[in-house]
């Protein structure tokens, strides 16, 4: 099993350098979510010998109305030119109708329906032009029915991926909205009884996803994973949000749950190929701070502090992943 990153590029500022870091520390690749940040990375990726998971954009709503206004074939020209090696071009990210709210948000049948017939048509058009570049879709939880199963409309889209790839992370529902979320990841992080079911609840669900995959012959990436590090927080300016972290217990529950991860790799063949951190520095400004999530818990997923610090062990954690 291989790490990668996320890396944000809320500004320029150390974007190179965290590229670099992250080759050194032994991660393997890192993720874009579209072509702009792609060929901004490319350089970057080829001289650090990492690969890129690089993202083409889809727009839920249209997609569910007329698929066809998905296929944006310049865009792929363009991703399969880049001078990088890909990983694979992951075509939309956790797409929904309903809006953005929690309770609100759907991954219906229209759009699995409609992004099958949008990675048809790319898959058609990369063979047709001698390129051999596996395509996957980006999903989220809410893809699963109570029982943690894929929900049966699902299937096409799954069938149309080379690469399945799951944003899956090992938190409840409410450690992500709210400022209370600060105090539930504390908890998370401190409380051995409470971590030690969320994390068994996480394997248990993981590894029958492993299975079901297995078994329909296709490769996984978990293309976003992780936790945060933030056990509460202060507000400066009104806006900022500046978390405190427990970076002591963050290190201990991230062996562990890299350990966990690399487990269920070696069980299932090796087909859980690479599993990416959110993320590799903290944001700060991430959009979903003050926006209707409203879950400023997004200011401490970092591998790293804002500045760059490591929080932990980094390297220890890709050599647990290739063990």
């Amino acid at each position: 099993m291989k790490l990668g990153a996320w890396i944000h590029d809320s500004s320029d500022r150390g974007l190179a350098d965290q590229i670099r870091a992250s080759a050194t520390a032994g991660f393997a690749g890192i993720r874009s979510y579209s072509l702009e940040y792609s060929q901004k990375v490319a350089p970057w990726v080829r001289e650090s010998g990492m690969t890129l998971l690089a993202g083409i954009t889809v727009d839920g709503p249209e997609l569910a109305l007329d698929w066809s206004t998905q296929v944006k074939l310049e865009e792929l020209a363009a991703t399969a030119r880049l001078d990088c090696e890909l990983a694979g071009i992951c075509v939309g990210n956790e797409l929904r109708e309903g809006g953005d709210e929690p309770e609100k948000k759907r991954f219906t049948a229209r759009l699995s329906f409609g992004l099958a017939r949008v990675l048809e048509t790319y898959r058609e058009w990369l063979a047709k032009n001698g390129h051999n570049i596996r395509l996957t879709y980006a999903m989220e939880g809410l893809v699963f029915d109570r029982d943690g199963r894929f929900k049966e409309h699902l299937w096409p889209l799954i069938d149309a991926c080379e690469v399945v790839s799951l944003n899956f992370y090992p938190m409840s529902n409410s450690q992500w909205f709210s400022f209370d979320a600060f105090e539930e990841n504390k908890r998370f992080l401190t409380e051995e009884k409470r971590w030690r079911r969320g994390l068994s609840e996480y394997e248990a669900r993981l590894r029958m996803t492993l299975e079901v995959l297995e078994g329909a012959g296709k490769t996984v990436f978990l293309s976003e994973m992780g936790f945060p590090s933030g056990v509460g927080y202060s507000i400066e300016e009104q806006k900022h949000v500046r978390p405190i972290h427990d970076s002591n217990a963050f290190s201990l529950r991230m062996i562990e749950y890299v350990e966990l991860l690399s487990s269920a790799a070696r069980d299932y063949s090796g087909i859980l190929d690479t599993v990416y951190f959110y993320e590799w520095w903290d944001n700060h400004h991430h959009s979903k701070i003050w926006n209707v999530e409203q879950s400023p818990i997004h200011t401490c997923f970092g591998l790293c502090d804002e500045n760059g610090t490591p929080k932990l062990d980094i390297r220890n954690l890709a050599e647990i992943a290739r063990a």
